[in-house]
């Protein structure tokens, strides 16, 4: 895990730009910061060391002078791969899967990315054919963004890296950060918040020619696309196989690994399942896990945490966040995200890192991207019950809508809501929605988003709504999330439920897999249902770094609306007075909580940090 910076100009000023470029980023790689130049482009590289730690894993990598690498993130299959081409031929002088790589590109070209199985973003230098090459592993774990000027094209792993080159103006992008504000989205598309500043999304890359400076992207990966793999037995007996090969290839590390545990079912089937493969090496005293906590029990898990660590008999770590420490770092916090955040939930994961990195952990498996890809939301019900209504499966709906109303979470009429949300549709929903709302528009600005949050959007089936969050809404979002909070404590952050093998068999599951008697991520309960405490796996709740922000506004109730007037100032007339106004109405009981509020706020800081001209 590291970061990486690259520049290409035919200009010597605007090469030299890239020791400042690295150090911008300096918490990617606090083990090492290299940089190399070759005719007209420039590479940096910040190393966090994780596998290989000797000066053997330095990057910028050369091979046979004949490719130069920059890498960040992970292939866990390398030792794998690694044997197979010494079997053809090749040899190595290091124990780093950056070298791996670089004889994979050597071998197989462009395709060597659908050997790997990991999250990497990477740049190699093609001498021979005077080429960049440039790609993003295929759920975009890890981040490659790049930006293009008169005279030069820079990439990065974070945004921040630009502001150091001639030329930068923070510039809004008013079309996503309505987005932002308006749905709580980003990360949709491969624009984000700064005015031309664009991502290579995940499973694409970026194919560079130094001499024409013409670039050519392409995707390499889609989940939709047939796995490459049979799977064999049931549906729950290869869940818990493929589970069980993500875990124990994402615990090769020469550093110390740990976990997050929130006491869900997607954090502690993880650490359950490294509890057990540690045990049967003998070493499950060495598993550590960190848990974000409140003392007040609503947003509390402590129950749930408890049992999992009573369990594996783990180091459990604690932390309790507040919103005094949250107001102190907010402005750190943001300078690390690049763009602004619509939930506290982002602080309860900084928390969470911050902790980790105080207990010498280097590496932390989380259990992000199982929601999204076992149906795990509870808007998937009503996606299911319209899907079962198409098919004519009016037997099974009957059965999924009893399960649903024994658990007690809903009632009758959220159910016809949920299933008439999926049968109209989008436009005429949307256009009920807004009759319906009374709220005054706060943002001044014109714009006519295709794009909506997942609860405001219809999909034909629970495989189309998951496809939309895998590639385009909320993973790409929670990811970016995920990196930045972890890497701002220098620590590798890796993600077992999106190993491509499991994510593409659970992606291709009939959502009766997924959801059955109204009980979400049921193939995963059936798979871990002897793994799991009792009271974990029975779960119908869903939290997941919660943070009690309805009772924070409430305490803090005048600083806040001060800070909400700062931001209509500070945001030049974009957002108006009536966000102030929704304010009072939530604290006077006259409006239920959302996280408008806090996107408005968050936004306004944004534009202080980064400076930015809307």
């Amino acid at each position: 895990m590291c970061g990486i910076a690259g520049i290409i100009s035919d200009k010597p000023q605007h090469l030299s730009s890239i020791k400042k470029m690295t150090k911008i980023i300096e918490h990617r790689g606090p083990n090492g910061n290299h940089t190399y130049e070759w005719h007209n482009v420039a590479l940096g590289h910040l190393r966090l060391s994780v596998i290989d730690l000797s000066e053997g894993g330095s990057q910028p990598m050369h091979w046979h002078n004949q490719y130069t690498i920059i890498f960040n993130g992970e292939v866990y299959n390398y030792i794998e791969i690694r044997n197979e081409l010494i079997q053809k031929g090749y040899t190595f002088v290091s124990q780093s899967d950056t070298e791996v790589i670089l004889a994979s590109y050597d071998f197989w070209g462009e395709d060597c990315l659908s050997h790997f199985n990991g999250m990497f973003s990477l740049a190699i230098i093609n001498k021979e054919k005077n080429t960049l090459f440039c790609a993003r592993d295929r759920f975009g774990v890890k981040p490659f963004y790049y930006y293009e000027q008169a005279g030069y094209f820079a990439f990065a792993s974070e945004i921040k890296v630009f502001t150091v080159l001639e030329g930068w103006q923070a510039i809004a992008n008013k079309e996503r950060v309505y987005e932002f504000l308006q749905f709580g989205l980003q990360d949709l598309t491969h624009e984000t918040m700064f005015e031309n500043v664009y991502q290579l999304k995940g499973g694409h890359y970026l194919l560079y020619d130094l001499a024409t400076k013409q670039k050519e992207i392409k995707q390499w990966f889609d989940i939709a696309q047939p796995a490459d793999f049979q799977s064999t037995g049931t549906a729950e007996e290869t869940f818990k196989t493929l589970f069980n090969s993500s875990v124990n290839l994402r615990l090769r590390a020469d550093v110390k690994v740990g976990s997050c545990l929130s006491g869900g079912l997607d954090s502690s089937s993880v650490v359950l399942t490294v509890n057990e493969q540690l045990r049967a090496l003998g070493k499950e005293e060495l598993q550590e896990t960190v848990s974000s906590c409140f003392e007040n029990k609503k947003y509390d898990e402590q129950e749930y945490i408890d049992a999992v660590v009573e369990k594996a008999k783990c180091i459990n770590h604690k932390i309790f966040p507040d919103l005094t420490e949250l107001y102190n770092q907010l402005s750190k916090i943001v300078w690390h995200q690049d763009e602004p955040f619509g939930s506290t939930s982002v602080f309860a994961q900084w928390s969470v890192f911050k902790k980790a990195q105080e207990e010498n952990i280097t590496v932390m498996l989380d259990g992000q991207g199982a929601d999204e890809i076992l149906a795990g939301y509870h808007s998937y019900y009503g996606v299911y019950f319209w899907e079962l209504i198409k098919k004519g499966n009016f037997r099974k709906l009957n059965t999924e809508i009893k399960g649903l109303k024994n658990l007690g979470l809903y009632s009758n009429g959220f159910i016809a809501k949920e299933i008439i949300k999926n049968a109209v549709p989008l436009p005429l929903w949307l256009l009920f929605k807004k009759l319906g709302k009374k709220e005054k528009n706060w943002i001044n600005y014109t714009y006519q988003s295709t794009k909506h949050t997942a609860d405001d959007i219809s999909f034909s089936s629970v495989q189309q709504m998951s496809y939309s969050q895998v590639v385009s809404s909320n993973l790409p979002m929670l990811l970016h999330f995920e990196d930045r909070d972890s890497m701002a404590f220098s620590i590798e952050a890796r993600v077992p439920f999106i190993d491509y093998r499991l994510a593409q068999f659970i992606y291709n599951l009939p959502a009766s897999e997924k959801i059955s008697n109204g009980i979400t991520k049921s193939v995963l309960r059936n798979a871990m249902q002897n793994l799991l405490p009792s009271k974990v796996l029975n779960r119908k709740d869903k939290m997941g770094f919660v943070t009690p922000e309805a009772v924070w506004v409430k305490e803090y109730s005048t600083q806040l609306r001060a800070d909400l007037e700062k931001a209509v100032t500070t945001s030049n007339g974009f957002i108006n007075k009536n966000i102030v106004e929704k304010f009072d109405n939530v604290i006077t009981g006259k409006e239920k909580f959302d996280f408008t509020v806090w996107r408005a706020l968050c936004f306004a800081k944004w534009i202080e940090v980064f400076n930015v001209k809307i």
